[in-house]
């Protein structure tokens, strides 16, 4: 997202940033994107700063880590399949930690900047979500970010829950990355082609948090994703596109579609979780690069 006019006050510098999870993917690219601003950020990692130990987080009550103006918070548990049998880890990530965090950073008049997920949502309205629409998690994972976002919202009223899907980046593992390796492989390639959402690079995320900390954006739930509509079909090949053409590898690229019934998960996923992202836009944030854009940067990243 580009920097434009809005209706909230550009603040040139906000002062310490402590980002949590900055070793993950999207919390690599916050960490960059953020430093390359000129901002102060502490990124500790997670053997120094687990949200999930209550002895961490009355340190940061403590303020042993020191004072902040903001708190963002990228760490989440991912694991979607996973979720399904390990609901106590997933609970306790997505949903008891934030909530603890949310209130330090309440007591402490520090702003909170939480990040979400589209799988709070079951896929069926037939258009893209907005920030109004009704939620209902299908699995284990999506009832963990709802309820995260519910305690976050009512520790620290003052928060910004950001909402994203389809998240990839090059600095773990992506649906993108996996692809492409696959195709590099010369592995068979089958994939789903009837769930539809809006992938979102990490790079543009993390521009799109920094915008939002820059122009003190209120307090509520935002929707932050990339602006095309497509299954994961459509995003596999794009992908490996983009790789192609950016080493120039004329291999044919081929790719099956199939449903979600030729492909069953632990979890079950959302048919069509795409999401609106016209609240944010109205606060003065432009659209995210489209796909085939943000793939090619992403390849040119990958090496």
């Amino acid at each position: 997202m580009d920097e434009a006019s809005g209706g909230s006050t550009l603040i040139t510098d906000p002062g310490r940033v402590l980002v949590v999870g900055g070793s993950g993917m999207l919390g690599s690219d916050v960490v960059r994107r953020f430093s390359d601003r000129g901002w102060y950020v502490n990124s500790p990692s997670q053997v120094d700063f687990d949200i999930t130990s209550a002895q961490h987080l009355e340190r940061l009550r403590k303020r042993d880590f020191g004072e902040f103006a903001w708190i963002v918070n990228c760490a989440a548990y991912t694991a979607v399949d996973q979720a399904e049998s390990d609901a106590m880890a997933a609970m306790k990530l997505n949903f008891v930690a934030p909530g603890v965090l949310a209130s330090v950073c309440q007591e402490a008049g520090w702003r909170y900047l939480h990040v979400s997920t589209d799988f709070v949502f079951d896929g069926t309205k037939g258009s893209a979500y907005t920030e109004t629409d009704q939620t209902n998690p299908l699995g284990v994972y999506g009832k963990s970010k709802l309820q995260g976002e519910q305690a976050v919202a009512k520790e620290c009223p003052g928060a910004v829950i950001v909402r994203t899907s389809w998240l990839y980046g090059p600095n773990g593992k992506s649906f993108p990355r996996t692809m492409i390796e696959a195709w590099k492989a010369e592995k068979p390639l089958r994939v789903v082609a009837d769930q539809w959402g809006t992938p979102t690079y990490t790079w543009d995320l993390a521009d799109a948090l920094a915008l939002i900390v820059l122009k003190g954006v209120p307090g509520g739930l935002y929707h932050a994703a990339g602006p095309d509509r497509m299954n994961w079909h459509d995003l596999a090949v794009q992908a490996i596109t983009a790789y192609a053409q950016v080493g120039g590898d004329t291999r044919p690229i081929e790719v099956a579609a199939i449903t979600t019934a030729d492909w069953p998960t632990p979890a079950q996923r959302p048919f069509d979780s795409s999401l609106s992202c016209e609240k944010l836009i109205e606060q003065g944030l432009a659209p995210m690069r489209h796909t085939t854009e943000a793939l090619a940067d992403f390849c040119k990243r990958l090496g």
